[in-house]
C-alpha cells in the first residue's frame, strides 16, 4: 500500500510542478487580481473541469503553515462548509489519510464527502509543497445519502522570499461528482480563492507566533 501511495503522490507532484508555472504553454487564464490574491484558471482536459490556481504573498512561516493547512482535522476552524474532518491513518511522519465531509451545498443537494491521501514535501530550505489526492480506504466506506466526491489533486506550494514574506500558491482540481452541471462546478474559482484567503488570515490571526 505504501508503494502505491508513493507512486500516486509522486506522479501527481510531477504533474502539478509542470503545470503550476505561469508560462504561455501552460495556458492559464487570469480570472481576477484583487486584494493581493491572483486567481488563474485552466481546463483539465481529462475531466473538462477547471483547475484553479490562487497566488498571494503573506507573513507566514512556510513549514508551520503547510502542516496546518494539510490537517483536515483543523479545517473546520476556518471553513464553515466543512462538517467533519478526521484522520484515518498516519502512514508516516509526512503522509496521512484523511476523511472529510462537507455540509450540503444547497437544499435538495446531497452532501459530499472525500477520502484522500495527503503528504508534505520539503522542496528546499523554507520551501514546501503539500499534495492531496482521492483514494479508496476500507475505513472510509461510501455512506448512503452522501455523494463521494473526488479530489483530483489539491496542492499548496509555499516558499519563503528574500524580503521575509512567503509566497503561497494553492492549485486544485475538484470533482464533486453526482448531477451537478459542469458549468456550475466551474464557477468555483472565486470560492476557492476565498477559502485560500480564509486559511491564511486565520493562521496569521490565531496561530502565528
Amino acid at each position: 500500500m505504501q508503494n502505491n501511495y508513493d507512486q500516486l503522490l509522486e506522479e501527481t507532484k510531477t504533474k502539478i510542478l509542470a503545470m503550476v508555472e505561469l508560462k504561455p504553454e501552460n495556458q492559464w487564464t487570469l480570472e481576477s487580481n484583487k486584494d493581493g490574491y491572483v486567481i488563474q484558471t485552466k481546463t483539465n482536459p481529462e475531466n473538462g473541469l477547471k483547475i484553479n490556481r490562487t497566488e498571494t504573498n503573506a507573513d507566514v512561516n512556510p513549514e508551520e503553515f503547510v502542516n496546518f493547512v494539510i490537517d483536515m482535522t483543523r479545517k473546520h476552524e476556518y471553513d464553515s462548509h466543512l462538517q467533519e474532518g478526521k484522520l484515518i491513518e498516519k502512514v508516516d511522519q509526512n503522509t496521512f489519510i484523511f476523511y472529510a465531509k462537507g455540509k450540503p451545498p444547497a437544499i435538495l443537494v446531497d452532501a459530499r464527502d472525500f477520502c484522500m491521501v495527503s503528504r508534505v514535501y520539503k522542496l528546499g530550505e523554507h520551501h514546501f509543497m503539500t499534495i492531496s489526492k482521492s483514494i479508496e480506504h476500507p475505513q472510509a466506506p461510501l455512506v448512503k445519502g452522501i455523494q463521494r466526491g473526488e479530489v483530483v489533486f489539491q496542492s499548496w506550494i509555499v516558499k519563503k522570499l528574500p524580503n521575509g514574506q512567503t509566497n503561497l500558491i494553492s492549485i486544485a482540481n475538484m470533482n464533486p461528482k453526482g448531477d451537478i452541471p459542469k458549468a456550475l462546478i466551474n464557477q468555483g474559482a472565486q470560492k476557492q480563492a476565498e477559502g485560500v484567503k480564509k486559511s491564511i488570515e486565520y493562521w496569521i490571526k490565531n496561530i502565528k507566533k
